[in-house]
């Protein structure tokens, strides 16, 4: 019967403090009474606990905690919950070490310690510091694994694919990864071309988490790096359906080779959904650029021109709006009908009288920049040149070839070579950020007059992701280090083709540009075009607005035939 009333008692208090406002102190009395009444219930010690410390009488709070540890020196929950009332406190240094002195190698449930250490580390910005702080909790004990799991994301970050691979396989040693932790080893499969192995890993990862939008997300990934484009169309349809307003899957749908009557299909689904999503900025901005392609190009500006302003997607929908509004309405009209689905990797588009042939590299988002083929051939059908069109339906950055061009990337060179002899005219390539590489590297390969890359990741150790919303590891920058490690770096490349011009454009201001930039300066061969008040990875829009892409092609067709 007491057991009965202790029980009803509990459940009461519960009820009755998480109701009451703050200053409500009329609780006092009968928690009081039921501590009293059962002295050494661990459970009312809590309550009280947790009721003084919402009423603002924290070191009371506390006392109770340590008194309750004290007393119950076996049970872990004292412990945990004033670990969790110094996080929420702002008292991160009592925190951590109560934590790792009471807490990690307790007896709380797993979930619960794990997710207390995920909080700890919030408190740690310093990833040296964080290193040290999860050092100390390394016991070898099964749970180490956890530990090694936390250690390995920082190495990951600091794009140390070796040393991250070692402490994953410490961790597995211990017992089974978490799927969070797994993500990670589906990126590193990634960085390190291992595609079957990432696309076999994000179809596990999602079966085992059919609810949650990011493990759809990384599978979608994963199949179009492993060439699956019909299950491509499949995770992403059924993902659109079940989560439309997630903008991060129209982020990846704009990176998805798709043909065109598919890429129709599924923007119309979008269409239908803007009405809902018109606070949502990221996902409109996405959708935006989605709708450049689409013939929708009076609809996209007025949603880039709304955008411009907005602090989560102005760093990007700026640049392309001063770069679209630097050029009249008619430059954006798609005249020569410039296919924009991946149905055809290679489009040429001759022209009468041409100086040169331009080979134009598609992004990540299948265009110069953000601009698609359509609206680029705008700017290019300006000059007299024959132009070829070049998307990568690999989705690898090139550094596995064109695919009706051949098996690999020699046959693309090799195929490129004869197509633009054919033409008869010097070739000059193109390409932004990531595609900035592979214009490089094609130029120099095929003895080319220039080759021209906005922010082009030259030293392919840093993060060439566009526009990526989470700071990455630098995937298509992994590719090309993957596919060069055999081959000498791109600055001796460039070095060894004298006849070969590179310009380089970046921004000054933005700092991985910069440094970028530097491994070029001094190369005879190399010119740089900092830009003064750029200070992003959109070099290209900011180009275009200034009107130094202009500047940089007509130098680069000025000097045809002059050597340089």
């Amino acid at each position: 019967m007491t057991a009965s009333l202790l029980r009803d008692e509990i459940a009461a208090l519960e009820a009755l403090t998480r109701a009451a406002g703050d200053d409500d102190r009329s609780i006092d009395r009968r928690i009081s009474l039921a501590r009293g009444r059962w002295p050494d219930d661990l459970r009312l010690r809590l309550i009280e606990g947790g009721w003084l410390e919402k009423t603002g009488r924290v070191e009371e709070a506390v006392a109770v905690f340590q008194t309750a540890r004290d007393d119950h020196p076996a049970n872990p929950w004292p412990a945990v919950r004033l670990v969790e009332l110094f996080l929420r406190r702002q008292r991160p240094d009592d925190a951590r070490m109560l934590f790792r002195e009471a807490v990690w190698a307790g007896s709380a449930p797993e979930q619960t310690r794990t997710g207390l250490l995920s909080r700890i580390l919030m408190t740690l910005v310093d990833p040296d510091i964080r290193r040290a702080y999860l050092e100390t909790l390394l016991r070898s004990h099964p749970d180490d694994r956890f530990i090694l799991l936390k250690l390995a994301a920082i190495r990951f970050r600091q794009q140390d694919r070796s040393g991250t691979e070692a402490l994953f396989d410490k961790a597995r040693a211990w017992g089974p990864l978490t799927d969070e932790s797994r993500l990670i080893e589906l990126e590193l499969h990634l960085a390190a071309a291992r595609f079957e192995d990432a696309y076999a890993l994000s179809v596990q990862l999602m079966e085992r988490n059919p609810d949650r939008v990011e493990f759809a997300r990384r599978a979608i990934q994963a199949a179009i790096f492993t060439g699956r484009i019909d299950s491509v169309i499949a995770l992403l349809d059924a993902a659109l359906t079940r989560w439309p307003d997630d903008w991060l899957l129209l982020f990846r749908y704009n990176r998805c080779p798709l043909s065109d009557s598919v890429d129709k299909r599924l923007f119309a689904l979008l269409r239908a959904r803007t009405p809902e999503q018109a606070s949502n900025s990221r996902w409109l901005f996405q959708y935006a650029i989605a709708a450049l392609r689409h013939d929708a190009v009076a609809d996209a500006r007025a949603i880039i021109d709304r955008l411009a302003t907005q602090d989560a997607v102005a760093h990007m929908a700026g640049p392309l709006r001063t770069a679209m509004a630097a050029h009249p309405a008619a430059t954006w009209d798609n005249k020569r009908a410039v296919r924009h689905g991946c149905d055809l990797d290679v489009q040429i588009l001759p022209m009468a009288g041409a100086q040169a042939t331009i080979l134009l590299f598609a992004s990540v988002v299948g265009g110069l920049g953000y601009l698609p083929f359509g609206l680029a051939d705008g700017l290019l059908r300006q000059r007299p040149v024959n132009i070829l069109y070049l998307r990568d339906r690999n989705h690898r950055s090139f550094t596995s070839g064109i695919a009706s061009l051949g098996p690999d990337h020699d046959a693309m060179i090799e195929a490129l070579h004869r197509l633009t002899e054919d033409l008869g005219v010097p070739v000059i390539t193109i390409g932004s950020s990531i595609a900035g590489v592979a214009a490089i590297r094609c130029a120099a390969m095929m003895g080319s007059h220039a080759a021209i890359s906005f922010a082009g990741p030259v030293n392919l150790g840093l993060d060439a992701a566009e526009d990526a919303p989470v700071a990455a590891n630098g995937t298509r920058a992994s590719l090309f280090s993957t596919f060069t490690s055999a081959d000498m770096d791109l600055v001796g490349l460039i070095r060894s083709v004298p006849q070969t011009h590179v310009h380089q454009v970046f921004g000054a201001a933005h700092a991985p540009d910069a440094e970028a930039a530097r491994c070029l300066d001094g190369l005879d061969n190399v010119t740089l075009y900092p830009i003064a008040d750029c200070a992003d990875h959109f070099a290209i829009e900011h180009a275009i607005a200034n009107g130094l892409f202009f500047t940089v092609l007509d130098k680069a067709l000025a000097t045809i035939g002059d050597g340089i």
